[in-house]
């Protein structure tokens, strides 16, 4: 009953993590170069997300209460916290590394450059990336292994979608970028 209550409030800490974290996301985001409006067909998976975040939401917070086979190591609950500030600091670090490029919808807009430095180095999408990495900090803080198998399969399935389209708009109008894609991976950086 202990451990119950104990991973309940473990729980809450992930899901207002991944909520708080979000909002602090958005107000350390640049202003933007241009108007942050793009094409409606370049705008899939934006009605995707917010549903991925609520059903994980609601997955984490479910998962105390399930069956004591799934459950993660205890230090699983401050190790998750801990992943979603890190996955904070990666946003930021990608948004300050496009500067002004670093928009809601998915455009390119004249003189936009392919940037390869800072974490798009490592990484196409280091800003997605960072949003799973929150999630997941917010999944494992729940202690049970079901909370981060849905959450992976929900934000990871809107993010892929998201992650299609962009790649397939930069491939089409930004000069460079299928160079940039063939050589650098999506969101997990290659062991050498």
């Amino acid at each position: 009953m202990h451990r119950t209550i104990s991973d309940t409030l473990w729980a809450a800490f992930g899901v207002g993590g991944a909520f708080a974290g979000m909002w602090a996301i958005e107000r350390l985001r640049p202003p933007v170069i241009a108007d942050d409006a793009g094409a409606p067909e370049n705008q899939i998976g934006l009605d995707e997300l917010p549903r991925a975040y609520f059903f994980s939401a609601g997955a984490i917070a479910a998962s105390p209460l399930l069956a004591d086979g799934v459950r993660l190591p205890r230090w699983c609950g401050p190790a998750g916290l801990v992943l979603q500030v890190g996955s904070i600091g990666l946003r930021v670090w990608a948004m300050r590394t496009l500067r002004g490029h670093y928009a809601h919808t998915l455009r390119v807009v004249p003189d936009q450059p392919v940037v390869r430095t800072g974490p798009y180095r490592h990484v196409r999408h280091p800003g997605y990336a960072s949003v799973l990495l929150l999630w997941l900090g917010a999944a494992a803080s729940a202690r049970n292994a079901l909370a981060p198998a849905l959450t992976l399969a929900a934000v990871g399935t809107a993010y892929r979608h998201r992650m299609d389209a962009e790649d397939a708009l930069l491939r089409r109008e930004l000069p460079g970028y299928a160079d940039y894609a063939a050589r650098t991976p999506r969101v997990l950086p290659r062991t050498r």
